[in-house]
């Protein structure tokens, strides 16, 4: 699995099915009972930014996706069996939010509701593959309705490609990077008639309504004078009085915003990413730890930076049982260190590492009572608090499909809304560290990315000189 921009995918040539809900199935969802309680948090705030689109009349690129290839022949038959098994299996993508009201209301589809047919959909003559994909999920990919998803195979002779692209409202990056082994086993498993291997269940991956209950819940135990509050706002207050951005121009306007382009960049590779292994067991620090060094090692360099402040993405999926879910399990927390008069890497890494154990204990809390206590308390406007520069750090070889042949051939892509940042997601796989980042589509913006990713990369292979190969 790789993480890039959708064109980063280019199955053979064929043509381009989808699969869509039957006339009962979408008679089942128009009418589906509605499912007691609340949005999760993020969730929440997901769907009044969507709302306030659509009265704007903006475009809604607010989805996320994930293609693969599968060898063989393609058994229409099987799949759809395997896609309605999937869907059975996880509620939170047989979930659909009526948005009339002052209240988001949640319906839930029955799972025994789930049938689907297979339409062929050829691209019109002017685009390309990707540009119809993107126009799919556009338009499929929303949370006022079901399916909130997208799912089709382009067929070609003798293998085909699996494409999936999915609202935010249900989904995480996690998530998608799990679905295509998942889907590719119950794939198999259909075709064959066995089912001799882990395949999701609904015992076994947790429902997101539940777990969005569970953390409706939890969060009742937090208010403005909470300690984890206010450490969160602590931390804000002595960094300018503003969730963090991106350290270097990126050719916009106070409170502007830009196309995103997707830029990435290979970190370490080969000899240099046995080196980073050791420099990590040898500096007693994770490798999460060593990345977040490096970038706030660059923003000195680039920026004078005297002290690190990030926001960093965690799961939240060890929360019950959850860690084959589908669903949107993460947190946000800050992160801060001083970067100054630091006695190399190793010791600016382990600054790192306590300020990122600190952020595990802060992920606990909250983001919309920090967020609401920041803006009340005079800390922050409003406008202060959009869009803040996120920094991300995955280990894919971690995640449970990981070499199996759909995550091997597997890219995982995201929708190109509009940001105010270049937001980091920083990528670890079994051949390369590498960084996806999500850019304003501008010159300057362009200039300070390229800048700014060739300081890292130089940071990084500096630290790592000094743990060459073993034995030497």
């Amino acid at each position: 699995m790789i993480l890039d921009d959708i064109t980063a995918w280019n199955p053979a040539p064929g043509r381009v099915l989808r699969w869509r809900p039957t006339a009962a199935a979408r008679s089942a969802a128009n009418t589906a009972p509605v499912d007691p309680g609340l949005p999760s948090i993020l969730q929440t705030d997901h769907l009044v930014a969507y709302r306030r689109l659509v009265r704007d009349g903006g475009r809604h690129r607010a989805w996320t996706g994930v293609a693969t290839t599968i060898d063989g022949r393609l058994d229409r038959a099987a799949l759809t069996r395997a896609l309605v098994r999937f869907l059975r299996t996880h509620d939170g993508l047989r979930t659909w939010f009526d948005l009339d009201g002052d209240v988001p209301v949640r319906h839930l589809v029955p799972a025994d509701a789930v049938e689907f047919e297979v339409v062929e959909e050829p691209p019109p003559a002017d685009r390309s593959l990707h540009e119809h994909l993107t126009g799919m999920f556009d338009a499929q990919c929303t949370p006022g309705s079901w399916p909130g998803f997208c799912f089709g195979v382009v067929e070609g002779p003798d293998s085909f490609g699996v494409f999936w692209g999915c609202d935010h409202a249900f989904t995480n990056g996690a998530s998608q990077i799990m679905l295509p082994a998942d889907l590719a086993d119950l794939y198999a498993a259909e075709q064959s008639g066995r089912d001799d291997a882990w395949l999701p269940s609904a015992e076994a991956t947790g429902g997101f309504p539940r777990y969005a209950a569970e953390e409706r819940a939890a969060a009742e135990a937090f208010g403005p004078e909470s300690p984890e509050v206010a450490e969160w706002v602590r931390i804000v207050a002595d960094n300018g009085r503003r969730l963090p951005r991106f350290p270097l121009p990126l050719g916009l306007a106070d409170g502007e915003r830009g196309q995103v382009v997707i830029r990435t960049t290979t970190l370490l590779e080969g000899a240099e990413l046995d080196a980073f292994d050791r420099l990590c067991a040898e500096d007693g620090v994770r490798p999460t730890a060593a990345v977040f060094a490096a970038v706030a090692a660059t923003d000195h360099a680039l920026a004078g930076t005297e002290t690190y402040f990030g926001v960093t993405v965690l799961s939240t999926r060890d929360r019950g049982p959850y860690a084959r879910s589908q669903g949107w399990f993460c947190a946000f927390a800050p992160v801060a260190f001083e970067v100054s008069a630091a006695n190399g890497f190793g010791e600016l890494a382990g600054r790192a590492q306590a300020a990122l154990q600190k952020a595990r204990q802060l992920a606990h809390t909250p983001v919309d009572v920090v967020l609401r206590t920041l803006v009340a308390g005079g800390v922050c406007r409003p406008e202060d608090l959009g869009s803040p520069q996120l920094l991300s750090y995955l280990d894919l070889r971690a995640f449970p499909g990981s070499g199996k042949p759909a995550d091997d051939n597997g890219v995982h892509f995201t929708g190109c809304g509009r940001t105010a940042n270049a937001s980091l997601w920083v990528n670890r796989d079994a051949e390369r560290l590498y960084l996806l980042a999500q850019v304003p589509d501008n010159r300057v913006a362009a200039s300070s990315v390229d800048a700014y990713h060739r300081e890292l990369r130089a940071v990084l292979r500096a630290a790592v000189a000094d743990h060459g190969p073993a034995g030497v």
